[in-house]
């Protein structure tokens, strides 16, 4: 079962609650640090994807590739079927979805300017992750942008999330990209007790 986010999801709710003073209690707001992170990566990616053919995966639901905006061509790809099926019904209108698998994007070579895999790499085996990254760039155009995040705690331990195959550190993480791409800049950001790097990545003339 994979780990699915959408604005229903509990951990990713705002939260209301009622304040008494006086006589007449009100109701206060409360940011929820999971749903603003959420929303942080698609806006960063939204960065860079203006004018541009942008593929995201894995899509899960489909939430997070609806919140990328001003592309030219969006597309999410995940390997569940159902999770698909509820993309398409919710999001259809604002992106294309597709049931694909991150070891076997089933795009044509150059197809894209932008690659976007946010939390995701850390939901896979290291030899799928691999694999991702050398579809990536080839699906990539000249010059195209590979957008990954991934977390990971200060301390290096799993975080205990059970959804998460391998939590990569930075310098791992790197590692493994500087085999097909040159690291443009890399970004981190504290969520709760994980520290999430980012990655701006372009393809390198040749892998």
């Amino acid at each position: 079962m994979a780990e699915r986010i959408s604005p229903e999801s509990p951990a990713f709710k705002n939260r209301w609650f009622r304040l008494r003073r006086g006589f007449i209690p009100w109701i206060s707001f409360k940011g929820n640090a999971y749903r603003k992170a959420f929303y942080f990566r698609y806006q960063w990616v939204s960065q860079f994807s203006s004018g541009k053919r942008v593929l995201d995966v894995p899509c899960g639901m489909g939430w997070g590739t609806s919140l990328i905006k001003n592309t030219e061509k969006l597309i999410g790809i995940d390997i569940a079927e159902d999770a698909i099926s509820e993309a398409n019904a919710r999001y259809g209108n604002v992106a294309s979805f597709e049931v694909g698998s991150m070891d076997d994007l089933g795009f044509g070579d150059e197809t894209f300017d932008v690659v976007a895999c946010l939390e995701g790499i850390e939901h896979v085996d290291i030899s799928i992750g691999k694999k991702f990254l050398q579809e990536s760039f080839r699906v990539l155009a000249k010059n195209g942008l590979l957008l990954i995040s991934s977390p990971h705690t200060e301390s290096g331990e799993h975080s205990g999330n059970p959804f998460h195959v391998h939590e990569y550190s930075k310098d791992e993480l790197a590692d493994m990209l500087e085999k097909h791409f040159s690291i443009d800049s890399v970004s981190h950001r504290k969520v709760d007790n994980l520290v999430v790097d980012y990655f701006v990545c372009r393809k390198a003339a040749t892998s």
